[in-house]
């Protein structure tokens, strides 16, 4: 019989295997080599494959909450639901294509210049992370959002009521329109001044037939880049904790996403922050106080932390705080204790736009910018708070711990 010479077919795919084997082996460690934080792998048998965990992707509480931010935005849904079959109107389209004009505008105007500082300036000079304070804010989550990208949570605090969304189901066109219609008007002032107008804000927010504060939040969440999970009321409980509260409240937290994996809250509060509702009372300041280490952001404030009769507000301004970003409405620079903060200024000062009372121009803040070189106090590249039509001449104050 002649000899077989050839190889068994068992040995041949006992062969391939160990090579695919091997071959793949080499190809991770390749790979590993090149991907940044994986030097330790380096270090360690080169046979050993790391296990990768991913994250489970985050899921709304309620998808409704952010289907109603999308159609208020002007945005397109993104599956079918009932708000995908409220947009397939005329309405609706217009109200988009309006929203999309009115982003571009502010866009051009000041948030992309506010987003570039931010990058390349403000976030080198503080902690970036810290969760933000934003007392006498509004439902000005906008500027929040583009000052304070990295904030690990938000904290804004108004006058301005909480009503819940209505029933958009039971709404006629009509009905639908003139609260499409609202929302843009009741945007005209922090898009076109940076800022609300009290008076303006009475008429759009606070009457009982208008919008209260929730869509102008969800519409800057949603605008903003993020994903809307869930929206409760929820109130500060004895000992100045925030807890979740079933009955309509004077409180609201809205819980965002960007990246789809972690998430963070916008706390907003209606309180009044004079002293006369936080003398009553201490669980306001204790919960301001539980918020931790903070950055503050005051704007076009109306000068209330000036007076005396805010001094319990202006505590929870300034303790356990790193920095605080302001216009000249914000602290009287009196009340910065200048060996616990340091001040940079920026632009020129000039004295309050005239609906505003004579008492609150700051001599000490005037004369601390008169002996401050103009190189040493740079303009911003944007235009923001009250001197932004009367005079155009900005200026801006950025207290930072020394504590840091």
């Amino acid at each position: 019989m002649k000899k077989n010479n050839s190889i068994p077919y068992q040995n041949i795919l006992l062969t391939c295997l160990v090579f695919t084997m091997f071959s793949c082996q080499i190809e991770l460690s390749e790979e590993n080599q090149n991907q940044p934080g994986n030097e330790e792998l380096l270090t360690k048998d080169t046979n050993m494959i790391p296990e990768v965990s991913l994250s489970e992707k985050l899921k709304p509480l309620n998808s409704e909450f952010d289907q109603i931010g999308r159609f208020l935005a002007g945005l397109p849904q993104q599956d079918s639901n009932l708000f995908s079959s409220l947009s397939e109107n005329k309405v609706w389209e217009a109200h988009s294509k309006q929203m999309e004009e009115i982003w571009d505008k502010a866009k051009k105007k000041r948030l992309n210049a506010i987003g570039n500082w931010e990058d390349t300036t403000f976030s080198k000079k503080i902690n970036d992370s810290l969760p933000l304070y934003y007392p006498f804010s509004g439902p000005d989550f906008l500027h929040a959002n583009y000052f304070y990208p990295n904030a690990s949570s938000y904290h804004l605090v108004a006058m301005e009521p909480i009503k819940e969304f209505p029933d958009f189901q039971n709404l006629s066109q009509l009905e639908i329109k003139k609260y499409l219609s609202s929302i843009r008007v009741a945007m005209r002032d922090v898009i076109g001044k940076s800022y609300f107008i009290t008076m303006h804000m009475q008429d759009d927010l606070r009457d009982e037939n208008n919008l209260g504060v929730l869509p102008l939040l969800s519409v800057f969440a949603i605008k903003t880049g993020h994903s809307i999970l869930n929206i409760k009321n929820i109130k500060i409980d004895s000992v100045g904790e925030l807890i979740e509260h079933t009955q309509k409240s004077y409180a609201l937290e809205i819980s965002i996403t960007k990246n789809g994996y972690t998430s963070k809250n916008i706390t907003y509060m209606k309180y009044d922050l004079s002293n006369k509702k936080l003398m009553k009372d201490s669980v306001f300041s204790n919960w301001v106080s539980s918020i931790g280490q903070k950055n503050v952001f005051l704007k076009a404030a109306s000068y209330l932390p000036h007076y005396s009769s805010f001094s319990k507000a202006r505590s929870t301004i300034l303790n356990n705080t790193q920095s605080i970003f302001q216009d000249d409405a914000g602290l009287a620079i009196k009340f910065v204790d200048t060996t616990i903060f340091s001040i940079q200024l920026f632009g020129d000062y000039t004295k309050p736009i005239k609906d505003f009372a004579d008492h609150t121009f700051q001599e000490g803040l005037n004369e601390m910018y008169a002996r401050t070189p103009k190189n040493m106090r740079p303009s911003l590249p944007f235009s923001l708070g009250y001197h932004i039509v009367a005079d155009k001449i900005q200026n801006h104050q950025l207290l930072i711990s020394k504590s840091n």
